[in-house]
């Protein structure tokens, strides 16, 4: 027989003792992970508490912020010339009978475009008659719908569509040239379909700050007669670059979009003569008017070459980036100069002689400006700094370094275009490009 085992009293107390400990121990660890268990978030990256109220009050909604390290957003703006497509880009764009490709033009330049919101303006109407049909150069433009595409490749979120040219393939062209861009997948500012969407205006949310655009050209080249009257009001918008009249009007407009909830106002204003490299003594009164009503950017274009890009200090402590003509961005106006293809002197004729830049490669010349914008824990918008880039649209003339006609956009840093050009003639139109560029813009703003 077994014996049982005689039971010990002591066991009972330790087993006891033993449990309050361990629950003593547990009830610490739990407590303690509690109190540092991160609040609960919203799900928008805005950290609430039990009662779903905002804890940290960040605008960006970024979870790891802490109230008193928050010091404003920054955003950056690009803004690029006229995108200009004549006849000889469009044959060396061509992939068929009536298909296309852009992106090669763009590559070189593609790394450089990467602001918050990038904008070009497209000079002239695109697939205005559907399926890349009758599709033209100067002096009725209709370009190709791939190009499109080929400026969403390079970077760019917005084109400015009200200019000289909006009128070129009549009322039809410009209610398809608007369908083209929705259908691509890039917004614009300029034609206007309707009434409903010209009293519409272009307010675009740039990581949080709120960015207004309005679109002003000054000539249709007299090709009213092509659009019905009763689209004439609203088509687009209309202005004078010669006379000061038009500008209450403009300030009305721009007070309007602020209403509206802009905190940054861009006017795109289609003006003055073209192929000069100064603004009319008008322009500068128009501008400074502009400005003093509280216009925070000012992106001049029609010249076709490059003008100065100033700042305009304000009365109330604020300041107003005004370029007055952006240049070209991608175009090919050498053509237009009948030593174009077969000589290196029309590159540099009045320039080596002292004339200054009077020739026809500035039509060439452009730039890329990017502007950066900051706004306060108070909702102050400050614009910080602005800088240019030099561009050439290099057209190759000798057909050796990008096969014959070939076109692209290249950058021009410190004088210097990209070393894969080799041709000694191209390289040196850069620094020709370089320089000309950086004498029109105030040396201030050149990129380094």
């Amino acid at each position: 027989m077994s014996k049982r085992k005689k039971n010990n009293p002591i066991i009972p107390v330790l087993v006891i003792l033993l449990g309050i400990v361990t629950g003593v121990a547990l009830y610490r660890i739990m407590d303690d992970s509690e109190s540092a268990a991160p609040t609960p978030s919203n799900g928008a990256g805005t950290v609430v508490n039990d009662n779903n109220e905002d804890v940290n009050n960040d605008p960006n909604g970024n979870e790891d912020y802490l109230a008193e390290e928050y010091d404003g957003t920054r955003i950056r703006l690009q803004f690029a010339g006229d995108v200009f497509i004549h006849a000889g880009p469009m044959e060396v764009a061509r992939t068929g009978e009536n298909t296309f490709d852009f992106r090669p033009f763009l590559t070189h330049i593609r790394p450089f475009i990467d602001g918050d919101l990038s904008i070009a303006n497209m000079e002239v109407p695109v697939d205005a008659h559907l399926n890349n049909a009758g599709l033209a150069g100067f002096p009725l433009f209709n370009s190709p719908f791939e190009i499109l595409d080929g400026l969403i490749y390079a970077g760019f979120d917005h084109l400015i569509t009200a200019n000289n040219h909006s009128f070129d393939i009549g009322w039809q062209g410009l209610l398809n040239t608007v369908a083209n861009l929705e259908r691509a997948g890039i917004s614009q500012t300029g034609m206007n379909i309707n009434q409903a969407a010209h009293d519409t205006h272009t307010i675009i949310d740039v990581n949080g700050i709120q960015v207004g655009i309005i679109a002003y050209t000054d000539s249709v080249n007299g090709l009213e007669f092509l659009v019905p009257d009763q689209h004439l009001a609203y088509g687009v918008r209309r202005f004078r670059s010669h006379v000061m009249d038009d500008v209450p009007r403009i300030i009305a407009e721009m007070e309007q979009i602020r209403a509206e909830g802009a905190e940054v106002v861009v006017l795109a204003l289609h003006w003055g003569p073209e192929y000069t490299d100064a603004p009319t003594a008008m322009q500068q009164q128009i501008a400074a008017a502009l400005a003093e009503a509280g216009a925070d950017v000012i992106m001049g274009k029609h010249s076709h070459t490059v003008q100065p890009v100033r700042w305009h200090d304000r009365a109330d402590g604020g300041r107003t980036l005004v370029m007055y003509s952006l240049g070209n961005f991608l175009a090919d106006q050498t053509r237009l100069f009948p030593n174009a293809t077969n000589s290196n002197d029309f590159l540099y004729r009045g320039w080596n002689s002292g004339g200054g830049t009077n020739f026809a490669g500035r039509t060439q010349f452009g730039m890329l400006v990017s502007l950066d914008i900051f706004r306060d824990v108070d909702g102050n918008v400050i614009l910080e700094t602005a800088d240019v880039l030099p561009t050439i649209c290099l057209r190759d003339i000798y057909g050796e370094t990008f096969g014959q006609n070939g076109v692209t956009i290249l950058p021009i840093i410190n004088g210097e275009i990209p070393d894969f050009v080799t041709h000694a003639g191209l390289r040196n139109w850069g620094r020709v490009a370089y320089e000309h560029v950086t004498h029109i813009v105030d040396a201030e703003f050149i990129m380094r």
